[in-house]
């Protein structure tokens, strides 16, 4: 979500502190996202998928296996 944020009649250091303010939400935000990503690729020639019949399992199937 990208907000716009009006710095008018700030002081130069007003805007520096949220300036480092966003830099740090940006960080946490990347630190988050990465330690949550599963490579799926991996995860699944680590655990492949059985297929009965040739019966295709369904996505909310394959997610409910993580």
């Amino acid at each position: 979500m990208i907000k716009n944020i009006n710095v008018t009649g700030l002081k130069s250091e007003q805007i520096q502190q949220i300036q480092v303010l966003i830099a740090a939400f940006k960080a946490q935000n990347q630190l988050s996202k990465s330690e949550t990503e599963i490579d799926m690729i991996e995860y699944l020639l680590e655990n492949p998928i059985e297929v009965d019949n040739l019966e295709f399992m369904k996505r909310e199937e394959i997610y409910d296996r993580i």
